[in-house]
């Protein structure tokens, strides 16, 4: 075989390997184990008597290290690195917030005023033991 031929098919091989590599971590990436850690986001707004509540950028941030959850920014998105399951009080206890089924931070159900909370635009009862997923849009409304 000549040097040129063993060249071009070296190439090639080499070629395919890169492209396949290229493409198995692609998949990887789109359909994750479930053994893995999952990094994933979810927007928690708290909102008392119609004003938003700021959640404090830097949570769960220690020496530049992150904990399971954390947050970023001022933008009350929380962020998650670990395989475990998060619930909304985990949240807030990072938060140094109180909630549960009657109060959120100061505030508490009265004859008066009513806490609702809604998982994705539908109301959801389960409060602090609610397990946070993906992309959830979490809204705790006091009024």
């Amino acid at each position: 075989m000549r040097k040129s031929t063993k060249k071009k098919i070296m190439a090639m091989v080499i070629s395919v390997a890169f492209t396949a590599s290229i493409a198995t971590t692609a998949i990887s990436f789109m359909f994750p184990t479930q053994d893995q850690n999952q990094v994933w986001a979810a927007r928690v707004s708290v909102v008392i008597f119609n004003e938003l509540q700021t959640m404090p950028a830097g949570l769960g941030i220690e020496n530049n290290t992150t904990g399971k959850i954390y947050t970023l920014n001022y933008d009350n998105i929380i962020y998650k690195n670990t395989s475990d399951d998060i619930r909304l009080r985990d949240v807030f206890e990072m938060w140094g917030e109180q909630f549960n089924s009657t109060c959120i931070m100061n505030y508490c159900n009265n004859e008066n005023n009513l806490m609702i909370m809604y998982v994705n635009r539908a109301v959801n009862t389960d409060y602090e033991l609610y397990v946070i997923k993906n992309q959830d849009d979490i809204i705790i409304d006091y009024r």
